[in-house]
């Protein structure tokens, strides 16, 4: 297609998206972990809290020993393998496994119901699933639900240490760069969670560009505090082990507990953090006085998934003298982060930590209605084109055609294709991506429309706010705002009311107010805003006068 054909290029579609740059494109997943175990056999690859678990080399024997026992099960390339795992090293094993047999992992949480899963097994089309030892009776549960053929292996802990002079076993036939190395789910509208289906090569794109921007190497331990069902676990499980860096698996035990995961960060010399924002808040509540030299040792701290408190830097400086926090954004169906933006002073003048610039191969695009660039500061939906962005929603080529739409700015004919995120996003004149929130954030209450986000912004400029969250309470049918605000501050209803008054209408200003010292955080470490919801209905919270 001739260039005269396209869209006029716009001064910000080429200004900040000249990231072009060469990757190993004909790689999968098992070659990037071959290397680091040829490069770094020895070097602990699976650690737990009782010590190394795997070494690169061994878990590169264990997981193609693995792969060659799912192919003689009858998993065969191209197709879904369900993963039914606590955090231990054989669910990475097994995850290893599934990508070198050619097919590709689909996680589930142990915590669903059984129906739920059901669905989800049924819905992929899944007939084998791995289960680690302590989910066989769940697996078995399964079968009997989804009610057809469902092949179950068992995950076996290797025992011994294996010889140094045993070959290494073959491999089954592998996958193409193109083919699918994971599906994860994400909540839908319609009640049955959304499978986003992502290729090899995107996510060989991301490791690529992560692993040499911050530095990661063999001498890094990596927490890995992620379910596996969140689309962080990605780089966890493949990219450090991919840099021949080690990652640090805890117990659910210990993962439910704060004060826990707290002493493990500092006891391991873990040198990598990566998680929600609300959970690294949550933990660094239970750091002990006593630590602080030991933590030194924590030097990068990567925060995504939600908004990031403008009083986060300060929590990293002071708690990690040797960190640097560096916030990530994009999409589950954008292979996890799409950009970032290394945090050094916070500008008094920012309402939130900037999401920052598209990494290698990607491009951003903030779009009016009708998919024209706005312009510098004018808000719009943002748009995430490039190698990053997934394959679509299997079995669900509607809702795929709906939200990957064809990127009229590819100039090279590479069958970019462009997601839409549903976010609210503005460029600002340095070059950044700033989130504005969620377009279906927007409620309607005794008439009026109004954006949560904007409610969070006018709160965040309260003194004293750490975090700020609106949401729509009560009955549906005539709910109201509440505001939930995390301060370590005591701060009554009026001087709220005051501050925001300064910012918004009377109108947009919450009818109830709850202060705490910690936000409820759900599975992903996310705040969960449905308990939020729920306890403003219940009742919670100081109600505004006037």
């Amino acid at each position: 297609m001739s260039t005269t054909a396209r869209p006029h290029h716009h001064p910000l579609i080429r200004r900040w998206n000249a990231t072009d740059r060469e990757f190993a494109a004909d790689a999968v997943l098992p070659d990037l972990l071959d290397a680091a175990a040829a490069a770094h056999p020895d070097a602990p690859a699976v650690r737990t809290t009782a010590g190394v678990a795997l070494t690169h080399r061994r878990l590169a024997e264990a997981s193609r020993r693995m792969a060659l026992a799912l192919a003689g099960a009858g998993v065969r390339p191209r197709t879904p393998v369900a993963l039914l795992a606590d955090h231990v090293p054989e669910a990475v094993v097994a995850m290893h496994a599934t990508v070198r047999a050619g097919a590709f992992y689909v996680p589930l949480d142990p915590r669903w119901p059984v129906r739920r899963t059901a669905d989800v097994i049924e819905s992929i089309g899944a007939r084998h699933l791995v289960a680690t030892a302590g989910h066989l009776a769940d697996a078995e549960r399964l079968r009997r639900a989804v009610g057809r053929d469902l092949t179950i292996t068992v995950t076996q802990e290797e025992p011994g240490p294996v010889p140094t002079d045993r070959p290494a076993p073959a491999a089954p036939a592998g996958a193409e760069p193109a083919d699918l190395a994971y599906t994860i789910f994400t909540s839908g509208s319609t009640g049955l969670p959304k499978a986003v289906a992502v290729r090899h090569s995107s996510v060989v794109n991301l490791i690529e560009w992560f692993n040499r921007r911050n530095g990661v190497g063999p001498d890094d331990i990596l927490l890995q505090v992620a379910s596996f069902g969140f689309d962080l676990s990605v780089y966890d499980v493949f990219g450090a082990p991919a840099a021949g860096a080690s990652i640090l698996l805890l117990t659910a035990e210990e993962l439910a507990d704060p004060e826990r995961i707290a002493a493990a960060l500092v006891a391991h010399g873990v040198t990598l953090w990566n998680s929600a924002p609300a959970l690294f808040t949550t933990v660094s509540y239970f750091l002990d006085e006593s630590s602080y030299g030991r933590r030194r040792a924590l030097r990068r701290v990567f925060l995504s998934g939600d908004w990031i408190p403008l009083t986060t830097p300060a929590v990293v400086r002071a708690e990690f003298p040797g960190a640097t926090l560096v916030a990530l954004g994009g999409a589950t169906e954008a292979c996890v982060w799409s950009n970032d933006f290394v945090v050094h002073e916070v500008d008094q003048g920012w309402d939130s930590i900037p999401y920052g610039r598209p990494m290698q191969n990607s491009r951003y695009y903030v779009l009016r209605e009708d998919l024209s660039p706005c312009d510098i500061g004018e808000p719009g939906e943002l748009f995430i084109s490039g190698a990053c962005v997934a394959q679509g929603y299997i079995n669900d080529p509607e809702l795929s055609a709906r939200r990957f739409l064809p990127d009229p700015w590819d100039e090279d004919d590479r069958g970019w294709r462009m997601y839409r995120t549903g976010d609210r996003a503005r460029w600002t004149s340095q070059g950044w991506i700033e989130f504005l929130g969620r377009l279906d954030s927007q409620v309607k209450v005794r008439g009026y429309r109004i954006e949560l986000g904007e409610v969070e912004q006018a709160a965040r400029h309260v003194p004293g706010v750490e975090e700020a969250l609106a949401v729509a309470a009560g009955d549906p049918r005539d709910p109201f705002i509440a505001l939930a605000l995390r301060s370590a501050e005591t701060l009554d209803a009026a001087t709220v009311r005051a501050h925001l008054a300064q910012r918004l209408p009377p109108y947009m200003c919450p009818a109830r107010v709850l202060v705490t010292g910690s936000l409820p955080l759900g599975s992903t470490g996310k705040v969960d805003r449905a308990a939020l919801r729920q306890a403003f209905t219940d009742g919670a919270g100081a109600a505004f006068e006037g």
